[in-house]
C-alpha cells in the first residue's frame, strides 16, 4: 500500500497548491464567489487525500486489500474530480456541469464508506504488535 500512500500524498500536495492559488486569486480580485469550490479543493483534495495517504503509510498491513485498493481509486477519482466539477458548476450552471459535480461526489461517498469498512472490519489494522 506504500505506492498508494505516495501517490495520495503527492496528488494532495498538488491540490494544496491549486487551492492556495484559487484563494490568492479570489483575494486579489476581492471576488469570493468561488469560496465553496476553493474550500472543497482544500478539504477534499488536499486534506482528505493527504490523510488517506498517511493512513496507508502508517498501516502497512491490511487484510482487506481489494477494499483498500477500491478505496484509493474512489478517493482519487471522487476527491480529484468533485472539486473541479463544483468549480465548473459555479461558473456555468447546467445539467452537464451539475452531473460533473454530483457523479464524482457519489464516488467520493463510496470512498468514505469503504474507508469506514476498513477501519471497522479489517482484522490486521489494530491488532496487538
Amino acid at each position: 500500500m506504500t505506492k498508494y500512500s505516495k501517490w495520495l500524498m503527492r496528488i494532495a500536495a498538488v491540490y494544496s497548491l491549486i487551492g492556495a492559488l484559487i484563494g490568492a486569486d479570489m483575494a486579489g480580485r476581492s471576488d469570493y464567489s468561488l469560496t465553496p469550490a476553493h474550500a472543497h479543493i482544500l478539504v477534499v483534495g488536499w486534506l482528505t487525500l493527504f490523510v488517506y495517504g498517511m493512513f496507508y503509510y502508517i498501516f502497512k498491513e491490511i487484510s482487506m486489500i481489494k477494499i483498500a485498493k477500491l478505496h484509493v481509486w474512489c478517493s482519487l477519482i471522487g476527491g480529484g474530480l468533485m472539486p473541479f466539477g463544483m468549480l465548473v458548476y459555479y461558473k456555468m450552471q447546467n445539467t452537464a456541469t451539475l452531473l460533473a459535480f454530483i457523479l464524482p461526489a457519489c464516488v467520493l461517498l463510496v470512498a468514505i464508506a469503504l474507508f469506514v469498512i476498513l477501519l471497522f472490519f479489517d482484522k490486521k489494522l489494530f491488532r496487538a504488535q
